[in-house]
């Protein structure tokens, strides 16, 4: 059985923050790291869509294609922004008893729990449990495969679907936090994609569940912070699980 890390990661910026968090793996672990960032298998249908000229987030939807470009039997996407701040091997034998597997919580860098209504106001206005996708795991079967094609499926068909399941508003981008849980939502599987032993989960530094007052738009301008994948701190507090620090410039350090 092989398992390894995958990071899907489009423009340069993004693919510089999947090289850094590559590093902190591989500082941590032996674990094996791959980065998607384009030569996708099937039909390319970024410039095609109407997403394409209209929004950054165009390049969400060939991740339905992870599927079969991950080179590993058991496979942890990763978002590029993120850090690696331990060692976190022992998730393995944990989540091989899954075929695919969401946090079902995540932390703010207190290690306070981010409620689901912090998460995402369409989602919390719709009553659909959000699908922290920042980091999540799936095994090679009929579970996976029926899962990303069905994404494949609300990426081509993203206007007139999200029109169905958010009917009161609609989302104006495409976001990987509005496509997870709308295809959660259509296979119905919410019992049996989500870790309830809460030990698969991650730092999530959206300005929305910090719990602490934020006046800029980026969370560093106003928080410090020191150190570096090997050891890290906010605000005094030490971080000890995957960091997902979004737009901040932290993998420059």
């Amino acid at each position: 059985m092989s398992r390894g890390y995958l990071i899907y990661a489009i423009d340069e910026l993004y693919i510089s923050m999947a090289n850094a968090l590559k590093k902190s793996i591989e500082h941590h672990t032996n674990d094996s790291v791959t980065i998607i960032s384009n030569n996708f298998l099937y039909e390319d249908i970024t410039k095609k869509s109407e997403w394409h000229t209209n929004t950054f987030t165009s390049n969400l939807l060939n991740m339905w294609q992870i599927y079969w470009m991950s080179p590993y039997d058991e496979t942890i996407v990763l978002d590029a922004d993120m850090l690696f701040l331990n060692d976190y091997s022992y998730w393995w034998d944990y989540l091989s008893k899954f075929d695919m597997l969401f946090p079902n919580t995540i932390i703010n860098y207190k290690q306070e729990i981010i409620n689901h209504n912090q998460y995402d106001k369409i989602l919390t206005e719709h009553n659909t449990r959000p699908a922290y996708e920042k980091m999540f795991y799936f095994k090679q079967g009929q579970f996976a495969q029926e899962f990303f094609t069905m994404l494949e499926q609300i990426l081509k068909n993203y206007r007139f679907i999200s029109a169905k399941i958010f009917p009161n508003t609609r989302p104006l981008t495409l976001r990987a936090s509005h496509i997870f849980p709308t295809c959660i939502k259509m296979l119905g599987i919410e019992d049996v994609v989500y870790d309830k032993n809460d030990i698969f989960k991650y730092i999530d530094m959206k300005l929305t569940g910090l719990n602490t007052k934020i006046n800029s738009p980026i969370w560093d301008k106003d928080l410090n912070y020191w150190g570096d994948y090997k050891e890290f701190y906010i605000e005094n507090f030490k971080q000890y699980y995957p960091l997902h620090y979004r737009n901040a410039e932290i993998y420059t350090l």
